[in-house]
């Protein structure tokens, strides 16, 4: 894949945010060798500053940075915690840090159309001279200097633990016939 096409599809996952929450599943890494079962999509998951009082253990890691912002990272966790069965989450950091970002854009030719008219004389079906208006449209080259754009956004840096309670039953997923 050419850098160009690299380019635009950092462009479009960066700028535009097309990113979506199933695509933060990446940033999930699981600890413990159980599964648990997926949450409703409308599970309440706490999430908390420090470890409840309950017995509980680690089932994953969530670790990512992101520069869409501390709420999409907040929807992110919570869409991992429902999927891996986590019945909490506990934020072990959160970090916010300002990049300045330098997009360099090429000098380039653009045609602006510009349309005119002239006035011709032409003789009408009674073969009477009259002068008519006639459009026409020409392309004015423009050159558009090479520049640089400079931009501050802040990066959020996020990392957390989804926990079980300690007495929560595994489950494996069912199994299809063949």
């Amino acid at each position: 894949m050419g850098m160009q096409r690299w380019g635009a599809l950092l462009a479009c996952a960066v700028l535009t945010g097309c990113v979506s929450l199933r695509d933060t599943t990446v940033f999930y890494t699981p600890i413990a060798g159980e599964t648990y079962a997926p949450l409703p999509k409308n599970a309440e998951v706490p999430v908390m500053a420090e470890p409840p009082k309950w017995p509980h253990k680690v089932i994953g890691r969530f670790a990512a940075q992101s520069d869409r912002g501390y709420a999409f990272l907040h929807k992110a966790i919570l869409y991992n915690a429902r999927l891996q069965g986590a019945d909490a989450v506990i934020l072990s950091k959160v970090a916010f840090d300002l990049r300045r970002t330098y997009n360099y854009i090429p000098p380039s030719w653009e045609n602006i159309p510009q349309t005119s008219v002239f006035y011709q004389t032409v003789k009408n079906n009674r073969g009477e001279w009259v002068t008519v208006p006639q459009p026409y449209t020409t392309f004015v080259p423009i050159f558009r200097p090479a520049r640089t754009m400079v931009a501050d956004v802040q990066w959020t840096d996020l990392v957390a633990e989804m926990i079980v309670r300690k007495n929560k039953p595994a489950w494996s997923p069912p199994s299809t016939p063949p």
